[in-house]
């Protein structure tokens, strides 16, 4: 799979200068950030942005390990045929209308299959949007460069989507809420080469993947699939589509794709140690957070302390902690006279902690009263993690994100941050957090689910790297 994320040369087969047509953002994107060589391939214009422009594969003069293929369905089996005879080890086809579309593009893309099959080429997707790698600032894409051209955020969750614009959305999103970063987005929409087995087990490796996230239609190489999740050391989230009758259908139009049994998907991705997600930002706020928080201790089990500017919040923290498989820690006595220093008199300490008293007693002073209380409560031996409640826009609540952060991992326990607040006060608060390594949630149940997913996950050595003799597991052909 290497000549795909890091290939040396690269062929644009539909390349045009035509700025309203996707062959040309193909071309741009990779002046952008590609650093290798780039050759465009079509017969009607002899340079494209003053890069030469080739009228086919086979007029290229230098080898080509890697070609992008953007030209109408009909045309794209005799482009796939000319890349195998050039030598091509890949191909990514972003061209759509195969089987997604009926008879005549199942008929076209039955002709790939036979081509992959008899030259050995391994082709990706058709009708996608291709690769891009945040950390190399490559983008493989129609993707709209000018949408590119505040730069990628680097980070380490590596995303598999089958679908498109699904992926491109992904990649909009976190580069303007400024939430979390990325080290690649692969779109490969009908798979009929490249498929999910063979992205995990390329990211299984990378050393700039630390979780891997998966939005799929179908998991045709079932067993594959699980045996690799079940041998990973790195987490795995995945949203499955089409788990009900109506979704299954539209998954069949959508990137012709049989879905399976929703039963069966949920209860051997849970034998196998993935987390699995039921909503697209859900499945994005997982794997940031996984990204971000390593599996618990043996004697974690998931005592949370709430440090809280709003009672009511508390309370309903307390509740969803419960609910979702963790406690509400019962802090030690020294705790609690620790944080009662910064308390009035009047005020019993008790874990929710209300910390707004203690904030209207050392208002205007330089006491910073959330960091401080962040830090008592990560002190504390019953507690393994910290919920601090933070406004950000109130000049009245103080917090010092890179101390929180330095107490954190001096403790070796997560903090997780519920905002809200003013809007552009939000987000520089998110991005100052995304620097720090701290998950920041603006909904009070994905911080809790969030969080109940970090102390759930595995530990290495608790990962079964085999399926033990005897043991009764669902492990079907296609899921």
């Amino acid at each position: 799979m290497e000549f795909f994320f890091s290939p040396q040369a690269v062929a644009v087969i539909g390349a045009t200068p035509n700025r309203a047509k996707g062959g040309y953002a193909i071309v741009r994107n990779l002046i952008r950030g590609f650093k290798g060589k780039i050759y465009p391939i079509n017969p009607k214009y002899p340079e494209i942005d003053g890069i030469p422009c080739y009228p086919s594969i086979a007029a290229v003069p230098g080898p080509i390990d890697m070609a992008i293929v953007f030209v109408p369905a009909r045309q794209v089996p005799a482009a796939v045929e000319q890349c195998a005879a050039k030598g091509i080890k890949g191909v990514i086809i972003e061209s759509g209308g195969f089987a997604e579309t009926g008879p005549e593009g199942q008929s076209l893309q039955q002709a790939l299959i036979d081509t992959a099959k008899k030259t050995g080429i391994r082709l990706w997707g058709p009708n996608c949007m291709g690769l891009v790698d945040a950390v190399n600032q490559r983008a493989f894409s129609f993707m709209n460069p000018r949408a590119l051209e505040a730069g990628l955020v680097p980070g380490t969750v590596s995303l598999v989507v089958q679908s498109g614009m699904l992926s491109a959305g992904f990649l909009m999103d976190i580069m303007s809420h400024g939430i979390m970063g990325i080290s690649k987005v692969c779109s490969i929409g009908n798979k009929i080469d490249v498929n999910e087995c063979d992205l995990l087990k390329f990211f299984l490796k990378d050393p700039d993947t630390k979780v891997v996230g998966f939005y799929l239609e179908s998991i045709p190489e079932g067993r594959r699939f699980i045996e690799l999740c079940r041998r990973s050391d790195k987490p795995i989230v995945v949203l499955k589509g089409g788990k009900s009758r109506m979704g299954a259908e539209a998954a069949k139009s959508h990137t012709a794709s049989l879905a399976g049994n929703s039963r069966v998907v949920t209860d051997t991705l849970a034998q196998a140690g993935v987390t699995e997600a039921k909503d697209f930002k859900q499945m994005m706020d997982l794997c940031r957070t996984l990204a971000l928080v390593p599996p618990p201790r043996k004697k974690q089990t998931g005592r949370i302390a709430i440090l809280t500017f709003s009672g009511g919040a508390g309370i309903v923290s307390a509740d969803f902690l419960e609910e979702l498989g963790l406690s509400v820690a019962e802090l030690s006595e020294k705790t609690k006279k620790e944080l009662e220093k910064l308390y009035p008199e009047w005020m019993p300490v008790a874990n929710p902690v209300d910390l707004w008293p203690a904030m209207e007693r050392h208002g205007g002073t330089e006491v910073d009263v959330a960091t401080t209380a962040l830090k008592v409560a990560l002190d504390d031996p019953n507690v393994d993690g910290v919920f601090l409640h933070a406004f950000a826009g109130n000049v009245r609540i103080r917090f010092d994100m890179e101390r929180a952060a330095e107490f954190a991992r001096a403790a070796g326990k997560p903090v997780f941050i519920w905002l809200i607040g003013v809007r552009d006060d939000i987000f520089g608060f998110q991005t100052d957090a995304l620097a720090q390594g701290i998950p920041v949630f603006q909904e009070v149940y994905r911080a809790v689910e969030c969080m109940a997913a970090a102390f759930h996950q595995r530990r290495p050595e608790e990962r079964i790297k085999k399926i033990p003799r005897g043991e009764k597991v669902v492990l079907a052909k296609g899921l």
